[in-house]
This record gives structure tokens, sequence and C-alpha cells, in this order.
């Protein structure tokens, strides 16, 4: 593992040495500076990050889940500041510049990349906030300035209450509306309701206690639902599985729905960084293809170990607007995936 092998010292050196040093550079001398401060100042970056892992109250309290997730997220930041190391080489800062200035000048595009661009999506998706204290990226309604203030930790999480207007607007007027009509809803449809009813009158503990148990059934009843097309057998049953958790995991659910690659990876986190990724695929890939347990990996992370700690009474605070945004955002994903297998599989 890199994380085992890699040196402090190795990569103050990197930090310490400079590169290039002109006293009247040209553009084609500052695209150099600027490729090798860029990429020095996201090796710090990364290292800042790695600090928070170590440093951040309550790891003593992490799941094992959180455990093993801070393992990797450690492995994929020393890997990625190994190659940004690896970067930090005057003929490759050069002819990198070079072949840039190259391809402006033939495509007469000013607006191609810069000498050096963070993978930020790498960065914030293994950030201790986003991918341990948060877990957020799957909702499609956080802005790219929040992701970034969540990753710092500079971001009040509340923040995120701001978007329940357009989200609750869409509850009710397109959700539910569909909820009264179809008979796979009609047993969740009263549910919604007086989850919307609980919120209107601040009683946002109920709120959240009725969205959390309402998206559990509807993963359960789907479940059954896709028993046929995903040739589950004929005695499968969601009941056989106590956790929410198991039922997602254990089950060999069909690789049928069509996701967009960066939205999966927002969903998932990065493990690979653009350049492994580019390695491998040879071009960025477009769509690929997931399962229901993937597409619902959101349910197994911190809305799971919130709803835990909620039904086992050991977490009170879950009135706060983070959290009906998260119960909300997570009703909304969990209702599309529905209507995606109904549309799919209804005769």
């Amino acid at each position: 593992m890199i994380s085992h092998s890699l040196t402090i010292g190795e990569i103050i050196d990197k930090l310490k040495t400079q590169i290039f040093d002109f006293e009247n550079p040209t553009d084609i001398q500052n695209d150099y500076l600027e490729r090798e401060n860029g990429i020095k100042r996201t090796i710090d970056r990364c290292m800042m990050q790695m600090k928070e892992f170590a440093i951040t109250p309550g790891l003593d309290k992490l799941t094992k889940r959180q455990e093993l997730k801070t393992e990797k997220c450690i492995e994929n930041l020393s890997r990625y500041v190994k190659q940004l190391m690896e970067e930090l080489d005057e003929d490759k800062i050069k002819i990198y510049c070079d072949n840039l200035k190259s391809e402006k000048e033939k495509s007469f595009n000013i607006s191609l990349n810069r000498p050096f661009e963070p993978d930020l999506t790498f960065m914030l998706s293994n950030s201790f906030h986003i991918a341990i204290r948060t877990e957020i990226l799957w909702s499609r309604r956080v802005t790219v300035l929040q992701a970034i203030q969540i990753s710092k930790g500079e971001l009040d999480l509340d923040d995120l209450g701001k978007h329940l207007p357009d989200l609750l607007e869409k509850i009710k007027t397109k959700i539910i509306p569909n909820l009264k009509h179809q008979e796979f809803y009609l047993s969740f449809a009263d549910s919604i309701n007086e989850a919307i009813k609980c919120y209107d009158k601040k009683l946002f503990r109920g709120c959240n206690l009725i969205l959390m148990t309402t998206i559990e059934g509807m993963v359960r009843q789907l479940a059954n639902f896709l028993s046929i097309p995903h040739e589950l057998g004929e005695n499968f049953s969601e009941d056989k599985y106590m956790s929410l958790n198991r039922l997602l995991r254990d089950v060999t659910w069909k690789k049928d729905i069509t996701i967009d690659e960066t939205r999966l990876s927002l969903m998932l986190g990065k493990d690979k960084t653009l350049k492994e990724y580019r390695s491998e695929f040879g071009i960025d890939r477009e769509n690929v293809l997931i399962d229901l347990d993937t597409r619902l990996d959101f349910l197994k992370g911190r809305f799971k170990d919130d709803r835990d700690l909620i039904l086992h009474g050991s977490y009170q605070e879950y009135n706060k607007k983070w959290n009906l945004y998260l119960n909300f955002s997570a009703f909304e994903e969990t209702y599309e995936v529905c209507e995606y297998y109904l549309k799919k599989y209804s005769s």
C-alpha cells in the first residue's frame, strides 16, 4: 500500500525543491511555473485532507464501515500524492506545457485546459467531511461551492436546508399526486402526506422518522416487485432479510440501470484518479450499467448510521434542517428508482 511506504520526508523534499525560477518569464515559462506550483498546492491540500482523518474529533466513534472507508480514502489520497510527485519533474512539466501550447495554437481555442487542473472530484470524494461525516454528494442539489466548503469542514450543514423549498415543491406537486394514483405506492401516500404535515408544523423529528420508515418500506416493496424480472426465485421474499443493508447487499440484482459515470462517482466516491481511469479505459466513459444495490448505496451510508442511532435512542438531535434535507432527498431518489423499474417492467 502506498500509504504504508510513502514517507513525509519524501513529500517535504519534493515540495521544497524549486524546479523553475525565471526573472522575466515568457508565456510558456509562466505555464511551467503554474503547473509546478499547482501540483505543489494540490499535494499540500491532499496532505491536509489526510491530516483531518487523524485529528478530527469523534474518530473513536466511527463504525466499522467508516473505519474501512477512512483507510481507503487515506490510501487513495496517498496514491494521488505519489502520482503528483512523479509529475514534479522539469522534463515532464516542459513536455506537458509545450504540448498544451501546441494544441491551443492548432485549434485556436484559448479555453483548453490550464497547465494544471487538480482532480477535484477525486479530492472531494476522499475528504473526511464528505466521505465520512456527511456522505452527501449523491444528492444532486448540493452545489459545487457547498461541496468544496463541506470538504474543508467550513460549511454549516444546515445551509443545505436552503434547498428544502424546491425539493418539497417537487414532492408536493409531482410525486405525491403520483403516489395516490399507482397501486404500488398506495400504502405510502398517507405516510408522506403525514411527513409533510409534520414538517409544516415544525415537528421535525416526527417528519424524519416517517420518512425513514417509508423509504425502507418502498425499497422492500420494490424488491418483491423485482423478484420475477430479476429471476430471484419462487421463494424470494424481502422479509427474509432483517436489515435493509442485507437486502440490498446479499441479493443478486441484475445490472439493468444505466447511469452517467460522473454521477456514479459522486454517489460512490472515486477510488481511481483521472489518470488511472483514463489508463484503464482509454477514454472517459459516459454511461455504465449498475444494479439496485449500487444505485441505492446511499441508504447504506450516513442514512443507515443515523437511522440505527435514532431507532436505538442514541441520537436525539435529528431535528435539524440538515437531517430533513438528507431524508427528503433520500425519499426523492428512492422514488425515482421505483419509477424507473415500474416503467421498465410493468406490462
